[in-house]
C-alpha cells in the first residue's frame, strides 16, 4: 500500500455537487484513489509521502478532451499560413505534407514531447484523435503514466484528403467492404489494448470526419459501439470545407448528416462544431452530444466557437482541448473564456468557474466517467498542483480566476495520475526531460527536411542567416 499526503494552500474539490476551495488544506492518497479530502491534518498518513506546497492550489488532473500527438512537428510551419483560396485551412496542404514526410520512428520522438509537455502542464487524462500510429501510443502512454483514450485513424479512405493545387480537395473513398478494413482495426485494438496498463489506457471508436466516412461506416460504427461500450469521438462541422462536401453529397448540414447516421447521443464527442449553425446545436443538446472546444487552433486562423456560454446555456456538456501546440490547457481555458466573452460582447460570459469545470469535470462526463476530474474520496488520484506564488499568479484573493487570468503550464508543479507522481516539484520522473527534447529536435529537423516546398508553403517571417 501506498500513500501521498498533499498539503497546500488551496484545495479545489466539491460540496453538495457543487465546486469549493478548502483555504489552508490537506489531500490524502492512497494507492490509486483519493482518501481523504479536508482541512484538519489525517490520521493514518505518518509514513506517506508528504508534498508541502505552502502556495500551491489543489486541482483534478486537467483532460485534455482531443488533441494529436504529432502537433510539435507543425511548430513555426503552420503559424501565420494557411490555404488562402480555401479559408486559410492546413489541414489540405500543410498537415497532409507533415504526415507524408512523418515515419513511425519520428512519430515516436515528437509524441514523446507532447506527452512531456502534458505531464508539466498538469494534464493527466488525454484524449488523442485520429491515431496513425495507435499501438505504440499504447506503448509510450503506458510508459509516461498518463491516462490515454486513443482513437485509432477510422475512415472509408483511400489514402487521406489533400489539395494537388491549393484550390480543390480530392477526397477518394474505398469500396465495398474495403471501406470497413480500418474499422475492423479499430475494433481490434479496443479488444487488445482496451483496459490495459491499470485500465489506464482506454480505446475508443474513431471516426474521423463526416467527409472521410461514408454513411455505411458510420452506421456499422453505432452498431459496434454497443458491444463495446466505449466512447466515439469524431471531428464534425470543422470547416467550410467540409460542410460545404457534406452539402452537395447528402443534401444536408453535418451534424444532421451525423444525427441520421447514429452519430450522436451521450457517448460521442465531436471536436470543434465551430461551423454549426442553430439548429444543429439544439440537436446537439437534444441528444446530449459532448463537444470538445478547441480554442486557440481556431483564433490562429481568424474563427472562433460563438459562444462557448451560449452552448452551455442550451445544455451542451462541453469540455476543452489543445488540439495544438504547446500542450497547455491553462492557455486554452484562457482563450476559450477570452473569445466567448468577444462573441457575446460581454464580461459576464464564460466565467472562471465554468472554465475549470469544462477543462475537468465536463471532460470526464464526456468519457462517462465520474472517477476523474474531481477532487473528492473515492475519486482516481488524479491530480495537478500549481505553484499560486509565481511573479505571475501572485497575489491571490480568488486562485481560479488567478489561475485561467494569469496563469501557464509553466506554474504546475507537480502531477499524480492514478496515485503515482509521475512530476514532483518541477522534476518529471517517468519521462527523460532533456532526451526527449533533443530527440524531438532531430525528428522534427528531418521531417522538415523531407517537405520540397516548405519555404513555399511557410516562408520564414525573418530570413536566417
Amino acid at each position: 500500500m501506498s500513500k501521498i499526503l498533499i498539503k497546500a494552500k488551496f484545495t479545489l474539490t466539491e460540496k453538495n455537487n457543487e465546486q469549493v476551495v478548502l483555504k489552508d488544506s490537506y489531500v490524502g492518497i492512497t494507492d490509486d484513489k483519493i482518501t481523504y479530502v479536508g482541512n484538519e491534518k489525517p490520521s493514518g498518513y505518518e509514513d506517506a509521502i508528504l508534498l508541502d506546497r505552502p502556495y500551491g492550489f489543489v486541482i483534478p488532473g486537467l483532460i485534455d478532451l482531443h488533441y494529436h500527438s504529432d502537433s510539435p512537428a507543425n511548430k513555426g510551419f503552420c503559424e501565420d499560413c494557411g490555404t488562402v483560396k480555401m479559408d486559410g485551412s492546413i489541414l489540405y496542404e500543410y498537415l497532409t505534407a507533415i504526415y507524408s514526410a512523418t515515419t513511425e520512428e519520428e512519430w515516436k520522438k515528437i509524441a514523446n514531447l507532447t506527452f512531456l509537455e502534458m505531464i508539466c502542464g498538469g494534464i493527466t487524462t488525454c484524449v488523442e484523435f485520429n491515431s496513425y500510429y495507435p499501438e505504440k501510443m499504447a506503448e509510450l502512454l503506458g510508459e509516461c503514466g498518463l491516462r490515454g483514450y486513443i482513437a485509432p485513424e477510422t475512415n472509408s479512405l483511400d489514402g487521406f484528403p489533400y489539395s494537388p493545387d491549393g484550390e480543390h480537395v480530392i477526397i477518394e473513398h474505398k469500396k465495398d467492404k474495403d471501406m470497413f478494413k480500418k474499422l475492423e482495426r479499430n475494433c481490434d485494438l479496443i479488444e487488445k489494448y482496451n483496459g490495459t496498463c491499470d485500465d489506464r489506457i482506454r480505446v475508443t471508436l474513431g471516426p474521423t470526419e463526416p467527409p472521410a466516412c461514408r454513411p455505411e461506416l458510420l452506421k456499422e460504427v453505432r452498431k459496434l459501439s454497443a458491444t463495446y461500450k466505449v466512447p466515439i469521438t469524431m471531428h464534425a462541422a470543422e470547416t467550410k470545407i467540409e460542410r460545404e462536401y457534406i452539402k452537395n453529397e447528402y443534401g444536408k448540414d453535418s451534424i444532421f448528416y451525423l444525427y441520421e447516421n447514429g452519430i450522436v447521443g451521450p457517448d460521442v464527442i465531436l471536436a470543434h462544431t465551430v461551423y454549426a449553425n442553430e439548429e444543429e446545436k439544439k440537436l446537439l443538446a437534444e441528444t446530449k452530444t459532448n463537444v470538445a472546444h478547441c480554442p486557440s487552433v481556431f483564433v490562429i486562423r481568424g474563427r472562433y466557437m460563438k459562444s462557448l456560454q451560449h452552448y452551455t446555456d442550451l445544455g451542451i456538456n462541453v469540455g476543452i482541448g489543445t488540439d495544438t501546440f504547446p500542450q497547455d490547457m491553462i492557455r486554452e481555458m484562457r482563450v476559450a473564456t477570452s473569445m466567448s466573452k468577444v462573441a457575446d460582447n460581454d464580461f459576464r460570459s464564460a466565467k472562471s468557474e465554468l472554465l475549470i469545470k469544462c477543462a475537468t469535470k465536463n471532460g470526464a462526463k464526456a468519457l462517462n466517467r465520474d472517477d476523474i476530474g474531481c477532487i473528492k474520496v473515492g475519486a482516481k488520484a488524479d491530480i495537478a498542483i500549481v505553484d499560486m506564488c509565481d511573479f505571475n499568479t501572485v497575489p491571490v484573493r480568488d486562485p481560479v480566476r488567478v489561475l485561467i487570468s494569469c496563469g501557464t503550464s509553466h506554474n504546475v508543479t507537480d502531477t499524480i495520475v492514478n496515485g503515482k507522481i509521475l512530476m514532483e516539484n518541477k522534476i518529471v520522473k517517468s519521462i527523460n526531460k532533456e532526451q526527449v527534447c533533443k530527440e524531438a529536435l532531430v525528428a522534427t529537423e528531418t521531417i522538415w527536411s523531407r517537405i520540397p516546398n516548405l519555404n513555399k508553403l511557410s516562408p520564414l517571417s525573418v530570413n536566417i542567416e
